[in-house]
């Protein structure tokens, strides 16, 4: 459901939402905790925030798993969204009762001292947490997306060019292009880490789903691997059961022809740890 929209992913547009309501509705918060002047004004489009704030944080975490089947999302970025949903949503709940208090005579004085005294307490203390949560999420988000890319640009910048060769006969060279020729699930490569794997027969056995592993096949997979194993042992043992040698080496046309054989381990007999990782990405 909250998947796509005109082609694009919802997740990091919906996230944008999520980066401004929150933090609006949580500053709005603290500042009418102190400044009591100001409630009769402004309480009414703080609250419309406040009941923003888990609407979006709901459709990016939803959105989220969405495109976690797609590309991959870190377990940190992941982890926190889901914390920062709940957060928001006792915001919600609190700051609710705390406007009906401040809004309705009625229901302020029939509402114990204690719950107003509870109620104001915790506004504040959510509205902190909420914020602080945003920043967390934002952060781990721009980190897994941009970080890698970066240092792979400024390694790029530093070294300059790769210079151009053919490799000598009966050979085939590990290049960007001839790793773009093999982008089918029957035959699929895909670069890691500055490497070339021959993920084809991996495809079909993958734990978690054969579209984890196609959606890489003939491109730098880097990004979507690091997102979800980042230095785990077990995956990165697994991949380099597959490897065919570095970007740019050479490889002779009998291995890059050979399909080679999944672990053992990656189909029967998983480990605990294997298990967990069923919904991941290699």
């Amino acid at each position: 459901m909250f998947d796509l929209i005109t082609g694009l992913p919802i997740h990091p547009l919906i996230s944008h939402a999520v980066v401004v309501v929150v933090p609006l509705a949580a500053i709005g918060a603290l500042i009418l905790t102190f400044v009591a002047k100001w409630r009769s004004t402004y309480l009414p489009l703080v609250y419309i925030a406040v009941l923003l704030s888990p609407i979006t944080a709901f459709i990016a975490t939803q959105s989220g798993e969405a495109l976690s089947e797609r590309v991959g999302l870190p377990k940190s970025h992941s982890t926190l969204g889901e914390r920062l949903a709940l957060v928001v949503l006792a915001f919600a709940i609190i700051f609710s009762i705390w406007f009906a208090i401040e809004k309705s005579d009625r229901v302020r004085t029939k509402s114990p001292k204690l719950l107003q005294q509870v109620v104001k307490v915790f506004v504040p203390l959510l509205a902190i947490t909420s914020l602080v949560l945003t920043v967390l999420v934002g952060h781990s988000g721009a980190e897994a997306t941009w970080k890698y890319r970066i240092t792979q640009a400024e390694v790029s910048a530093l070294e300059g060019p790769a210079p151009s060769a053919s490799a000598p006969a009966g050979t085939i060279n590990l290049s960007t292009a001839e790793v773009k020729r093999h982008n089918t699930k029957t035959d699929c490569w895909s670069i890691v880490n500055g490497k070339v794997y021959n993920l084809t027969s991996y495809v079909q056995n993958h734990p978690g789903g054969a579209a984890v592993i196609s959606n890489i096949c003939g491109k730098d997979g880097t990004n979507s691997f690091t997102n979800q194993h980042n230095t785990q042992s077990k995956p990165n043992s697994v991949l380099s059961g597959f490897l065919l040698g570095s970007l740019g080496a050479s490889i002779t046309k009998e291995a890059g022809q050979q399909v080679i054989a999944p672990p053992a381990s990656s189909n029967n007999g998983e480990s605990g740890e294997e298990s967990g990782e069923e919904s991941e990405k290699d």
